[in-house]
């Protein structure tokens, strides 16, 4: 496991939670920014030629999934306040649903849904990476 790679490519993590949590990202906008994470982290894991791309794009993105997750649930009340389009989308909930203690509960799953994502991306961009250095 290439433990310095994967360290900086967790960094993204806590920023992108950052800037969810001051609203840069408009309603609809951020599974973009989110996409050009995981695009960007497979790139830098196919072309650092690490023996397993695909369980260091699953780590990676475990701990840029769920650190930026956190960010969020940690600075909740500054997230509500600067996407209010996020209460909007839950006001249809039962009686007794606090969002806060749900944001807290995606942590470990958006973790695994963005850990595997991003293995699978980074898989697909190491066979790249590799099959265009044998082209002739």
């Amino acid at each position: 496991m290439n433990r310095r790679l994967i360290t900086m490519l967790s960094i993204m993590g806590p920023a992108m939670g950052v800037l969810i949590v001051l609203g840069i990202f408009g309603e609809g906008v951020e599974r973009f920014a989110w996409m050009a994470v995981n695009l960007s982290c497979a790139f830098a894991i196919g072309r650092a030629r690490v023996h397993n791309a695909f369980w260091h794009g699953v780590v990676a993105g475990f701990v840029i999934g769920a650190s930026a997750t956190l960010v969020q649930g940690l600075f909740f009340d500054a997230y509500i306040a600067n996407n209010p389009w996020v209460p909007q989308r839950f006001s249809n909930q039962p009686a007794g649903f606090d969002l806060r203690v749900f944001v807290m509960m995606l942590v470990p799953f958006i973790g695994v849904a963005g850990g595997l994502l991003t293995g699978f991306l980074s898989y697909l961009a190491d066979r790249a990476m590799r099959r265009r250095q044998e082209a002739p």
